[in-house]
């Protein structure tokens, strides 16, 4: 019994690869579709039991998403799991400042690259994050939402893969860190605007500009918790 429940565990994983290398060689983008479960029953020739263990474990795996009625599509951050970095098992005390820090000495550079490499749609895309920023009133978590895309973006502009995968886990583990009462109306206005300044200086390939106006806000963001904590 055991081996048959090996064995059919082994086929899970064989499918979860086949469909996992697909997704890479073929350069399926977020959001796209799947096969359907039946179409993927032929073309593996194996049981539904089995393809539904494979799905089971891209999902788990963050790769792909399952959404009941409409099918199975690539996730938005493929292959991210929750807590990659594996944040939870660190000293929560000072994880923020760590956190802060790590973004410190990073996203400055990236700022910088962005500046360097960012085209003609790129500038668009963070055109775009800018007037829907500018249009919130407070620290909502919509902003929130659209801070941390606001500086994925930044780092998918220094058109390095890495980087751009590795800025949105150290954002959303921030905003998850993050105290809610930091954000007063003051550090609100103030984000704002720095985040603008970052973008300018980006638009107009100002590398030096944006790396300056990037370290700028992110100390600022240090000091406003540190005022917190007293």
């Amino acid at each position: 019994m055991n081996d048959i429940k090996s064995d059919a565990k082994g086929l899970a994983v064989m499918v979860a690869a086949e469909v996992k290398q697909s997704i890479i060689d073929l350069n399926m983008h977020p959001g796209t579709r799947l096969p359907s479960e039946s179409e993927m029953i032929a073309t593996f020739g194996m049981s539904r039991s089995t393809i539904r263990e494979a799905m089971n474990l891209l999902k788990a795996e963050n790769i792909i998403e399952i959404k009941r009625g409409k099918g199975t599509f690539v996730c938005k951050h493929t292959g991210m799991t929750q807590d990659p970095l594996g944040l939870a098992f660190i000293e929560q005390d000072k994880i923020l400042d760590d956190l802060l820090e790590a973004r410190l000495i990073i996203e400055p550079e990236i700022a910088f690259l962005a500046a360097m490499r960012a085209n003609e749609n790129d500038i668009i895309v963070l055109q775009n994050e800018i007037d829907k920023m500018k249009m919130e009133t407070d620290h909502s978590d919509t902003y929130t939402l659209l801070d941390i895309d606001f500086h994925s973006s930044i780092a998918k502009c220094s058109k390095n893969s890495v980087l751009h995968k590795v800025v949105p886990i150290i954002c959303e583990s921030i905003r998850k860190a993050y105290p809610e009462t930091v954000y007063s109306k003051v550090s609100f206005n103030r984000a704002i605007k720095s985040h603008s300044n970052i973008f300018e200086a980006i638009k107009v390939g100002d590398g030096s500009k944006a790396r300056y106006e990037t370290e700028k806000h992110i100390r600022q963001t240090m000091d406003d918790i540190k005022k917190m904590e007293v």
